[in-house]
């Protein structure tokens, strides 16, 4: 009596959204944008955790290290949860390079700024489905187990792949049915990596995300949508605006400039030769008479210190934008709100210039929905492989997502293929 009391209950929330929404949205001859179709999810989301309800299928996004790896990873597992119509739960705990909550830093997920809802949930309600985070540690154990490295895509293969079947060994088909039937309720994603692309690879799904989202633009629309930034957060950049007031005959140009190592510090010239072919293609008039501000941010101070003053010496009528530094007394959260201040300002700026496979230029660019200069000086290898004076126009502002082998240029998957590309944490970079 109480399963059937359970499932009448999940379908009493099912009118508000189903496993058909997103297409429908899509189609619908009537109104239906990707801001009613979140108001949908949100009643939804909010019928089902408001009343505690664990048979339902979820979606758990496990947070890993970095701010800017959580905020990728969160939007892609959202998106996942919009298409496949799963209730979306936040494990985002302070942790992994990263010592701040999620509450910390946004207002509670809200998905319009009339519905909000609850994103916690007590994650020990799901326990009895995810034992001993075995999801978690599936991926270390695929090479003797045979068992696909991004297992947890294998069971959504009609998304990526057009319906095609894989053909497995009685063995390997047995295990997989075993695991689908343990885990049906709960995905639990422990991601950094924003795996966007990979869902619009299936022809339905591709078309329905060219028709919600324009110009592509699913980080831009669902970031600004889900991602609120708390009261404090909203005061550093409104202190960082009051004092460098912005006139739209200002040239404005963010930089952000990611180090891999301390020996990178005086290695400025890639950015350097960026920032002058940027003045050079931006500016309107000669570089004496057009006033230009300058906003650097870096993961170590003396490089971005040594880059601003060397820009100076070549631009007297360039004005440098300081981002805010917390207090030497802020604890561990405040520094951490002063960071995404820093992040957001950045997107803020007309023109950007960023380091390739940084995923705080990755969020800059996607909020900040154009395009920018992308300096290919990403990971500490590619000093030696890549040209310093390289400084490539990117028109989309999608945060990139590498894809391996042939899966870069095929939208479909082979039927004898053994694996689905990737989705979980980084293993280079």
């Amino acid at each position: 009596m109480t399963y059937i009391r359970k499932n009448l209950f999940v379908s009493s929330c099912s009118h508000l959204y189903n496993v058909n929404s997103f297409q429908t949205c899509a189609l619908s001859n009537k109104i239906c944008n990707i801001t009613i179709l979140l108001n949908s999810y949100a009643a939804y989301r909010t019928c089902i955790i408001e009343n505690l309800f664990t048979d339902a299928d979820y979606v758990v996004f496990d947070a890993v290290n970095g701010l800017g790896n959580r905020i990728l990873g969160l939007i892609a597992v959202t998106t996942y949860a919009l298409v496949t119509s799963r209730v979306l739960l936040i494990n985002w705990q302070p942790g992994d390079n990263h010592q701040a909550s999620f509450e910390d830093l946004f207002l509670p997920l809200s998905l319009s700024d009339n519905v909000p809802f609850y994103y916690q949930y007590s994650l020990p309600r799901l326990a009895n489905l995810v034992k001993n985070r075995w999801m978690n540690e599936i991926e270390s154990k695929t090479k003797n187990s045979r068992i696909p490295i991004d297992w947890a895509f294998y069971f959504d293969r009609e998304i990526l792949c057009n319906n095609k079947t894989y053909k497995q060994s009685w063995f390997v088909q047995f295990g997989f049915y075993i695991l689908n039937f343990i885990s049906h309720h709960v995905k639990w994603f422990r991601t950094d990596q924003y795996f966007v692309p990979l869902l619009k690879r299936n022809e339905k799904t591709r078309q329905a995300f060219i028709t919600l989202f324009q110009n592509g633009q699913v980080f831009s629309e669902l970031a600004t949508k889900l991602l609120h930034p708390v009261p404090k957060v909203n005061s550093i950049i409104k202190d960082f605006q009051t004092k460098y007031t912005l006139e739209n005959k200002i040239i404005t140009i963010g930089v952000h400039m990611r180090s891999w190592s301390a020996n990178m510090i005086n290695h400025i010239e890639p950015f350097q030769k960026c920032i002058e072919h940027v003045i050079k293609n931006v500016s309107k008039s000669d570089k004496d008479e057009t006033k230009i501000h300058l906003y650097i941010i870096s993961n170590t101070r003396q490089r971005r210190q040594k880059l601003e003053n060397h820009i100076s010496n070549i631009y007297k009528n360039l004005k440098i934008l300081n981002s805010p530094e917390a207090p030497e007394t802020a604890n561990v959260v405040e520094k951490m709100q002063y960071t995404l201040a820093e992040l957001l300002i950045l997107s803020k700026m007309q023109h950007l210039i960023i380091t390739s496979k940084s995923t705080f230029g990755m969020i800059a660019q996607g909020l900040a929905g154009k395009g920018a200069w992308i300096v290919r000086q990403g990971a500490s290898h590619e000093i030696q492989t890549i040209k310093s004076d390289l400084c490539e126009w990117e028109s989309t502002s999608e945060p990139e997502y590498q894809m391996m082998g042939s899966l870069q240029v095929n939208h479909t998957c082979s039927q004898y293929a053994t694996s689905l590309p990737s989705i979980g944490e980084r293993t280079i970079i």
